[in-house]
């Protein structure tokens, strides 16, 4: 209890958050109240808070019937089922669910609720605060579990990464990140480019003829793709086709006014 005490303590109090709260203007507050993720954390919470879950015994993970339910809360339910030609995929466990794997490990990280294997998920002291506190702090919040609590290698567990990034990744993100201009388009790829370098980040992997590749995609899922969620950065994409699927990705970006000031309060 008191880790959690202290961890929102940190949320509410230093002079910068506060500074940051006071500048956002109310355009800006209307579209963290919309945001897309911060709502659908707030669904998540409440339906553990409202409902009996509990983990799968191999896992610790959400059972089928809690996945279905809990995503078609969600501001974009994920498609949970699908076809590709002549095959039909069904949901098969929590872990083929991006959206929900992500706001779970972010809960679980910043101690907002707690459980396991064969264990009831409760909410935790701060996980019902959290549902308390006006909605530009439940954003900073997560985005602060996100930079300070999360391995990163979640949202790329691929293992030509290692089992660790490089000493430092996260603040040397984050360095380069208020490097940029705010409003000004920056190339995904260039921004790779200029990360990896920085940071020393390799594929390890045996076969490394597409190594360059995995890293700028590691990139684009660790960073850009978690800031376009956070609402810190608007993203240009591109359709791009692979076999029998087609998906957007991400070719350039822009720091926002809003990014920028959160992303201040974190150094």
């Amino acid at each position: 209890m008191r880790r959690q005490s202290q961890f929102l303590t940190r949320a509410l109090n230093p002079a910068n958050v506060a500074h940051w709260m006071r500048s956002l203007s109310g355009e800006q507050r209307a579209a963290i109240e919309a945001l897309a993720v911060r709502r659908d954390m707030v669904a998540l919470l409440t339906y553990l808070r409202d409902h009996r879950v509990t983990g799968t015994q191999s896992t610790g993970n959400f059972p089928l019937k809690a996945v279905r339910e809990i995503t078609a809360c969600f501001v974009n339910p994920p498609q949970l089922d699908f076809t590709v030609g002549e095959h039909t995929f069904r949901l098969r466990s929590e872990d083929d669910v991006w959206p929900l794997i992500f706001l779970h490990h972010l809960a679980c990280s910043g101690a907002l609720i707690e459980g396991g294997p064969g264990r009831r998920w409760r909410l935790t002291s701060l996980g019902e605060e959290f549902l308390a506190i006006p909605p530009p702090v439940q954003v900073w919040l997560m985005v602060y579990i996100w930079w300070s609590q999360v391995n990163w290698l979640i949202a790329f567990p691929f293992q030509g990464l290692g089992e660790t990034l490089p000493p430092q990744f996260k603040e040397t993100t984050l360095h380069h990140l208020l490097a940029l201009p705010v409003d000004t388009s920056t190339s995904v790829d260039a921004f790779a480019s200029r990360l990896i370098k920085a940071t020393g980040l390799q594929w390890r992997a045996r076969d490394s003829s597409n190594a360059q590749m995995f890293l700028h995609a590691a990139v684009s899922r660790m960073v850009i793709y978690i800031l376009a969620d956070f609402g810190l950065i608007e993203v240009k994409y591109r359709k791009k086709e692979t076999g029998l699927l087609t998906f957007e990705e991400a070719v350039a970006f822009k720091m926002t006014a809003f990014g920028h000031g959160l992303l201040e309060t974190l150094k």
